[in-house]
């Protein structure tokens, strides 16, 4: 009776091993064959930003290797949750992605009820790429440098004041760690977008703001901007002079803005590595890779567990930060 049962139970485990390949050959097909539709990614944010130019080129790419259109669809609103909500409950096959930046995982904790959970609800794809914020003060500034410029601010609390694209925005986050890092007190005043801070900042109407490489050197060409520091770990090829706030003697400001491309959360994993790897043989164009230099953005592209450890470090680090202020949109 005993041969008899281990007779059954290893009929049963070879069944179980033979059905688990199965289903990974199921899998494996899947990706092979796929896609044999059109792919739509969603893109949370308007047209014609620098994240905008590089879905496009990426979805041009896809659709000539995979012999499909890959279609760019923005979907702009709630600090890109609207674009990401719709996401996170589209079917996991494959045939909807997301690109997003940094503010995917600060966003959800600046609400008591967000709509979707950024670590069970999607599927890290690849980091596209990243690009730093250059904290930037008018050229009649008395500061000269970075350490000039916190001097000044701690000699007068409360009298100097920075810009952010808004209460939550990334660019009020990463003032807040640097407050908190060197003592300083500036007001916050939030605006509706860059261009209004660039004009603001040009015209001398709000002391210092964090802005885009792109968007801030030609002014800093010109002479009518300063720029003290930038984030990241590494120097812009764009603004060589321009020194880390690490190298500039301030220590916490090492997050970069991440771009990043994501799939539904249950999508399968041999579906999220095709993507994975199809995207990063786009990164790879040398010629993709030269314009987006040119607008402050170094190509990057990553595997789904690198992406996904990214993720889940900057949910907790900006998530910490929003919560120790009380940050809230809601």
């Amino acid at each position: 009776m005993q041969a008899d049962r281990r007779k059954v139970l290893l009929q049963m485990g070879a069944g179980a091993v033979a059905a688990g390949a199965w289903a990974m050959g199921a899998r494996e097909a899947l990706a092979d064959n796929f896609p044999s539709k059109p792919v739509r990614i969603v893109l949370p944010y308007p047209a014609g930003g620098a994240t905008d130019v590089l879905t496009r080129a990426i979805a041009e790419s896809l659709s000539k290797s995979w012999k499909q259109p890959v279609i760019v669809d923005n979907k702009p609103g709630a600090s890109g949750m609207i674009g990401a909500d719709a996401v996170a409950k589209a079917a996991p096959d494959g045939y909807t992605a997301l690109v997003t930046i940094t503010s995917f995982v600060q966003a959800v904790s600046l609400y008591s009820k967000p709509p979707y959970d950024v670590l069970k609800d999607f599927a890290p794809a690849t980091e596209l790429g990243s690009s730093p914020v250059v904290y930037c003060v008018n050229a009649s500034s008395p500061a000269r440098n970075l350490a000039e410029f916190i001097a000044l601010a701690k000699s007068k609390p409360g009298e100097l004041s920075f810009a952010s694209y808004g209460t939550g925005s990334g660019s009020h986050l990463y003032h807040t760690i640097l407050q908190d890092t060197t003592g300083m007190n500036l007001i916050h005043v939030p605006y509706k977008g860059e261009a209004p801070i660039l004009n603001d900042l040009l015209g001398g109407q709000v002391t210092v703001a964090f802005n885009s490489v792109m968007a801030v050197k030609p002014h800093i060409a010109s002479g009518k901007l300063r720029a003290l520091a930038l984030t990241g770990t590494a120097r812009s090829p764009q603004l060589p002079n321009v020194p880390t706030f690490a190298e500039a003697g301030v220590p916490n400001m090492d997050m970069a803005g991440w771009f990043g491309l994501l799939l539904p959360g249950k999508t399968p994993r041999p579906l999220v590595e095709k993507f994975s790897a199809d995207v990063r043989r786009a990164l790879a164009d040398p010629a993709l890779r030269g314009r987006m230099a040119e607008m402050g953005i170094t190509l990057s592209g990553s595997s789904p567990d690198d992406f996904a450890l990214v993720v889940r470090n900057d949910y907790a680090r900006w998530g910490k930060v929003i919560r120790t202020h009380n940050i809230r949109l809601d």
